[in-house]
């Protein structure tokens, strides 16, 4: 299967794209968690919405909800994809800054990690 490499971009004149299973995998997990629901025109219901949880005091139970809510989800929108945990942590050195961790598996392959870190420069005191 071939899908469009991200970063978007050309190669000769010709978009770039991917045919490398685990790459695809990656992009369609961080897809469904930065889509935020009724964003998509038609599909009002896909993504997970992580940025959600940037300026959100992140404790056992907030954790847990959107792990629940984004598993369920990563199932339904990524075929051949087993999620055996999404870790959400709060950054110590940044207030709005959030690590996420997925530990995936492909079929007939080990566990891999995908970490992103989603940041956002706004904070509750900046100007509007």
């Amino acid at each position: 299967m071939k899908s469009i490499a991200i970063p978007f971009g050309f190669d000769g004149g010709k978009v770039t794209s991917t045919t490398d299973q685990d790459t695809i995998v990656r992009q369609k997990i961080i897809d469904v968690l930065m889509t935020n629901r009724f964003e998509r025109m038609g599909v009002p219901n896909y993504g997970a919405g992580v940025q959600g949880l940037v300026f959100d005091t992140i404790d056992e139970l907030v954790a847990a909800d959107f792990k629940l809510d984004a598993i369920a989800e990563i199932h339904r929108r990524v075929k051949d994809v087993t999620i055996h945990d999404i870790i959400v942590e709060e950054s110590f050195i940044e207030e709005t800054e959030v690590k996420v961790t997925v530990l995936y598996a492909l079929p007939l392959s080990s566990m891999n990690s995908l970490v992103f870190f989603l940041s956002d420069t706004l904070t509750e005191e900046s100007a509007l």
